[in-house]
């Protein structure tokens, strides 16, 4: 019983330290608004702190979990964009994926809009599509902006 407790105590600890959403930021609301406007099992849609700490994650878990062609001869899963793009100005792209030659991949990183009224925060997303239905990089990117909006960003 004591180690149960213990456990419970040193859980609720971590994750009382780890990165969260901004308390403006309506998480049902956003889930929501991510899914209309984007939303298929092949996109991920990832929030990280100002050190690419993940702090929301949303998609199909493929997409997130997939090194996929980052459009310069690279490839790289959305966490490891989020890492290496934190604070970082925005950017979009969009390529076919040599690997299944029907499909594209399309990429949007920037910073999480902030709308007029709401604290300010230091937060930077990646949205990926991944098939042949894939949105380009400046579409999703103007999507999950106003879908960030909506959510209460």
């Amino acid at each position: 019983m004591r180690r149960l407790l213990l456990l419970g105590l040193v859980a609720a600890g971590l994750s009382a330290c780890s990165p969260k959403l901004p308390e403006s930021v309506d998480e049902s609301v956003l889930v929501d608004a991510i899914g209309r406007s984007i939303g298929s099992p092949s996109t991920c849609v990832v929030i990280g702190d100002e050190k690419g700490r993940l702090v929301w994650r949303a998609g199909g878990y493929v997409t997130c979990a997939r090194n996929l062609p980052t459009c310069d001869g690279a490839e790289a899963t959305a966490e490891a964009l989020l890492k290496s793009s934190a604070g970082r100005p925005a950017r979009f792209f969009s390529c076919p994926n040599p690997a299944v030659a029907a499909n594209t991949v399309g990429w949007a990183i920037g910073p999480v809009p902030t709308s007029e009224g709401k604290p300010h925060h230091t937060l930077t997303y990646v949205a990926v599509m991944e098939g042949d239905k894939a949105l380009p990089g400046l579409e999703i990117q103007d999507r999950v902006e106003r879908a960030f909006k909506k959510g209460g960003f």
